[in-house]
């Protein structure tokens, strides 16, 4: 991947209290909370990315295409270049081809794949989990869980998965880093099993951290649908303000309680 702006996290105090907790062995809780202590200020620095707002508006507006009769014709005015009838393959396809097109004009950052594949892993669980089965799902089918993703509740299911796995990634990216050197009978990780382990607690970690999107997710979506009838870029930005700065508020919270 091309060059990230949030790559002075691991030159910082707080990053290096991190490789501290590596090397004293210390609990694998109180490292993850700590790498998430650190990635506070550059994760809301991050909120200010065009491709991010571009992202959280698709994850918005796909659901409200999919209620159309006319499903192709609404992703494709999204600019989602999908055909009219669309396999779950081919809308990850073409909403990943759509926010690489959202960097245009703009130098390609890690931070943009990793918003890339939060969205698509995102679309990918959540309406595949709705089909039956994914090598029997029809377009129709795939029309229809993406429909289901259109009430406020489900927007709000959609939201804290994203966002959650955008914190989780951003956090492996930075602590891969460091633990590409912590595997072996002698390390602080065993094997392999050991950091299967450790990435599932930094998952965990993320879902929690994220929970609190729940709460304002759903009145945000009814209202500005109702007000404005479409989800508009300037929307999905403030929506992630106000995200990303709940999401900063709680790992603060999470790092004073484990203190």
């Amino acid at each position: 991947m091309g060059h990230i702006h949030l790559a002075t996290l691991p030159g910082t105090r707080r990053w290096r209290e991190v490789v501290e907790l590596l090397d004293a062995q210390a609990a694998t809780g109180d490292v993850v909370a700590a790498s998430a202590h650190a990635a506070e200020r550059e994760l809301g620095r991050a909120a200010q990315d065009p491709v991010l707002h571009a992202a959280v508006r698709l994850l918005a507006q796909i659901p409200q295409a999919a209620r159309s009769e006319s499903f192709g014709a609404k992703l494709r005015d999204l600019g989602i270049e999908a055909p009219d009838a669309p396999t779950l393959g081919d809308l990850t396809v073409a909403t990943a081809a759509a926010i690489e097109r959202s960097q245009v004009g703009r130098p390609r950052t890690d931070f943009d794949e990793i918003v890339r594949r939060a969205m698509v892993g995102t679309l990918s669980g959540l309406i595949g989990s709705d089909l039956p089965g994914l090598f029997g799902a029809e377009p129709v089918h795939v029309q229809q869980a993406a429909a289901r993703l259109g009430r406020g509740t489900e927007f709000a299911r959609t939201s804290r998965a994203f966002f959650g796995r955008l914190l989780s990634d951003t956090l492996g990216y930075w602590l891969d880093r460091t633990l590409s050197a912590e595997i072996g009978p002698t390390a602080r990780l065993a094997s392999m099993d050991h950091r299967d382990a450790f990435d599932h607690a930094v998952e965990q970690y993320c879902i929690e951290a994220t929970r609190i999107i729940r709460e304002f997710s759903v009145a945000w979506y009814g209202k500005t649908l109702h007000r404005e009838g479409t989800i508009s870029h300037r929307s999905a930005a403030a929506f992630t303000a106000v995200a990303m700065k709940k999401i900063g508020a709680e790992l603060q919270r999470k790092a004073v309680d484990r203190a």
